[in-house]
């Protein structure tokens, strides 16, 4: 029902049921209109990520509407916008990534520093006329250990050793910079950088700050931008592979294409070259042929002339040897 209210919608208007007084002062938005927010119809949109933290972007300026966002994505020109939105999307969250990374860098770089603790300070005058009368007493106290340990008096000897390691504390005590409790609460408290949203944060901290941290909105709306242009590089990488691929296979297919021509060129020529041996074949034997038959009617015609002339002889009245014939008539001639 939703989904052809919302067809409805962007064929006739939002405006549709209303009565013309009630036009007047309606202007109906639609989902592409310049004034909506593409980058909240498409994904998300950056504003409203980090709302109330360190990297609050404050309002967006263009309109955020469910209802809206429901006919885009119910639109048949849905798939074809998309894309667009996408790249309007990708190119302003890599700035704000950009930005973001060389803030890290800078922080990076500072923890990096090592940081020298300032030259300690000379002892007071005080100080060191305490430090000289311990010095001193700690001297004698020692010499009166070894002239005990010599004589075997080894409790009365033990009793000044206990002696000299008071003596002892006291001399660390005097001796002992403020620099040192510095470096060490400085020490306790290590920072790091979180490399996501660029976060200070206390090296080896409780579980609950690090998990408030990990959850809190500025982490996870960086969290989203950085997977969002990722999954866009991937999906970019993929095109590009597979037009590669695309590419390579219409190269292919051209080679092959030039070597089947290529082929048939030279069988073409073969057979030309064999038509053209045996044609010449035939030129020559079709000439032999024809010189026989020049020689042949000589012949016939000598021959004829001959047999012609044989026929003629022998029906002759004279006969072959030239002679008359005699009449053989019983009537004899006087």
């Amino acid at each position: 029902m939703d989904a052809q209210r919302a067809l409805l919608d962007e064929l006739m208007g939002a405006a549709r049921n209303l009565t013309d007084e009630e036009r007047r002062g309606f202007k109906e938005v639609k989902w592409d209109d310049r004034e909506v927010c593409a980058f909240y119809m498409v994904r998300f949109c950056p504003h409203d990520l980090f709302v109330n933290t360190r990297s609050d972007l404050g309002a967006c300026s263009r309109i955020h509407d469910p209802k809206l966002k429901e006919s885009f994505e119910n639109s048949p020109r849905h798939d074809s916008y998309v894309p667009k939105f996408e790249a309007e999307l990708a190119q302003f969250c890599e700035k704000l990534v950009n930005d973001l990374d060389r803030k890290v860098r800078r922080g990076r770089e500072r923890l990096a520093q090592e940081v020298e603790p300032p030259p300690p300070p000379s002892l007071s005058a005080e100080k060191a006329e305490q430090l000289s009368v311990l010095e001193e007493k700690v001297k004698n106290l020692l010499e009166q250990v070894e002239a005990l340990g010599e004589e075997g008096k080894v409790d009365e000897a033990e009793a000044l050793m206990r002696k000299v390691e008071a003596l002892n504390a006291e001399k660390t005590v005097l001796l002992q910079r403020p620099t040192d409790k510095v470096l060490a609460m400085a020490q306790e408290k290590k920072m790091a950088l979180c490399e996501v949203c660029g976060s200070f944060l206390v090296a080896n901290d409780a579980v609950e700050r690090t998990q408030s941290h990990v959850t809190g909105k500025q982490h996870v709306g960086y969290g989203l931008v950085r997977e969002f242009l990722a999954e866009q590089k991937a999906a970019k990488d993929k095109g590009k592979e597979e037009e590669k691929l695309v590419r390579g296979k219409e190269v292919d297919d051209k080679r092959k294409s030039r070597e089947k021509e290529s082929e048939s060129k030279r069988s073409g020529s073969s057979d030309r070259d064999r038509y053209r041996d045996r044609d010449r074949d035939r030129d020559g034997d079709r000439h032999r042929d024809r010189g026989r038959d020049h020689r042949k009617p000589y012949d016939r015609r000598s021959r004829s002339g001959r047999e012609g002339r044989d026929r003629s002889r022998s029906r002759s009245p004279h006969g072959r040897s030239g002679h008359r014939r005699v009449s053989r008539s019983p009537i004899r001639q006087y």
